[in-house]
């Protein structure tokens, strides 16, 4: 991330954020000058991770975030607002992600309901708790994170996740033509495929079990679309610092360009691979 892009002063709510993707997007915009409130369901990773952005001269609370309890959600706004007097940014990061990959059928009811319970409940809960708060302040801008699926598109494998992630982006999308001219920002940001433990430790067998293919087929799906996460965060931060939020619903990092890149760089790769092969 570059040093030029500063969040000075501004409050920023990150749910979710003591793992993955959100601990690395809070622990950037605290960099960057942000007044960050760190929140999960678990007050221990809550509190750890503040102490470790506080040792860093960085400025931090923790509040406990449950997304499913709009109770929670409410009292995370009001923190922000009785700590620091304000709340500029909310981001809805937490999300609950299909373990593996299955059929709809294998994966049951029990994770169809957690998927959605997070998911969607949660990001419902997370906008309208920050929304409440920055249409009584006259601005403020609201992210929800899509992901795989949120262009109608079959997510196969990873139904519920995919239905999910595309009523995300239909719900930002509305907001925003409701509530754009009352100075609230409500932005979709697809980060695209990251490059995290879980998906590094997908169990191949469970893959196969799914689709033999797949087996054969992740590992290049890896290499073409993703990054790591410090990527991800590193263009949200400066696209919330940028102003962009005002003039854009979206910010997607999946692009033809990149595509094309990844596809160019696997093929190099596969020649450079072939050609030390056959010259063994």
């Amino acid at each position: 991330m570059s040093k030029t892009v500063r969040l000075d002063g501004d409050v920023v709510v990150v749910t979710g954020c003591t793992r993955g993707f959100g601990r690395v997007l809070i622990s950037d915009l605290a960099r960057a000058g942000a007044r960050v409130v760190v929140s999960s369901p678990f007050k221990d990773e809550n509190d750890e991770l503040v102490d470790e952005l506080r040792r860093a001269g960085l400025t931090a609370i923790a509040s406990l975030g449950d997304v499913t309890d709009r109770d929670q959600m409410r009292g995370l706004a009001a923190t922000a607002i009785d700590e620091f007097g304000r709340l500029d940014v909310w981001v809805n990061n937490a999300a609950y992600e299909t373990p593996g990959m299955a059929r709809s059928l294998d994966f049951g009811d029990e994770i169809f309901d957690a998927v959605f319970e997070v998911n969607v409940k949660g990001t419902y809960n997370g906008t309208m708790a920050a929304l409440r708060v920055m249409l009584e302040q006259g601005s403020g801008t609201i992210i929800n994170v899509t992901g795989r699926g949120d262009d109608l598109r079959p997510a196969v494998y990873t139904n519920a996740y995919g239905a999910s992630k595309s009523w995300i982006r239909s719900f930002t999308r509305t907001l925003r033509s409701e509530y754009s001219k009352k100075g609230v920002n409500i932005v979709g940001f697809n980060p695209g495929v990251m490059a995290t433990e879980r998906m590094e430790r997908a169990d191949v067998h469970q893959l196969n079990e799914a689709d033999p293919r797949l087996e054969k087929i992740y590992p290049i799906i890896m290499r073409v679309l993703s990054d790591p996460p410090t990527v991800a965060s590193a263009r949200l931060v400066e696209f919330i610092a940028s102003g962009d939020a005002a003039k854009k619903g979206e910010l997607r990092l999946i692009t033809p360009i990149k595509l094309a890149k990844g596809v160019g760089e696997e093929a190099a790769r596969w020649g450079r691979t072939k050609i030390g092969g056959s010259s063994t």
